[in-house]
């Protein structure tokens, strides 16, 4: 009979994460800026009706990936059924976003195809990693497509 002392061994060595530290961020390759869109302006005449915009950072490293035919529906606000299209991967420490608030992509140099695309938070989730926090996010692009 195998005994386990517990209590005694240590599961993770001290400093383990200020060293696996870079190595989590050397993931996010890609910059990537947030906001909210407010309300907009007061009609004025011959004046526009746009929105204003509130960053929520202006540079911040970050990943981004397709999720494939196998990600699932989520549900979100009032029970709508969303198909999340991308996870967006950033730094835990950078400032929360929420549902409805927009990440564009700066520079994807793992998919340039996505730089300048801007997508809308569904979901926050915690990161694969303990430095990450997660997105899953619905490409704006697309779905202004698909509303044409």
């Amino acid at each position: 009979m195998t005994r386990i002392a517990r209590g005694r061994l240590k599961v993770i060595p001290d400093g383990w994460s200020a060293h696996a530290r870079p190595t989590a961020y050397g993931f996010l390759t890609g910059d990537c800026t947030a906001f909210t869109v407010g309300a907009p302006d007061d009609w004025t005449p011959g004046g526009g009706n746009n929105p204003t915009y509130v960053p929520k950072w202006e540079h911040a490293p970050c990943s981004a990936q397709f999720l494939g035919g196998g990600s699932k529906p989520t549900l979100v606000a009032d029970g709508v059924e969303v198909v999340a299209s991308h996870r967006i991967s950033v730094p835990i420490a950078s400032t929360w976003l929420h549902y409805g608030d927009t990440i564009q992509i700066l520079d994807n140099p793992d998919d340039p195809a996505l730089n300048g695309r801007e997508f809308q938070v569904l979901v926050a989730e915690s990161g694969t990693t303990n430095w990450t926090r997660d997105y899953l996010c619905q490409d704006v692009n697309s779905r202004e497509v698909s509303a044409a």
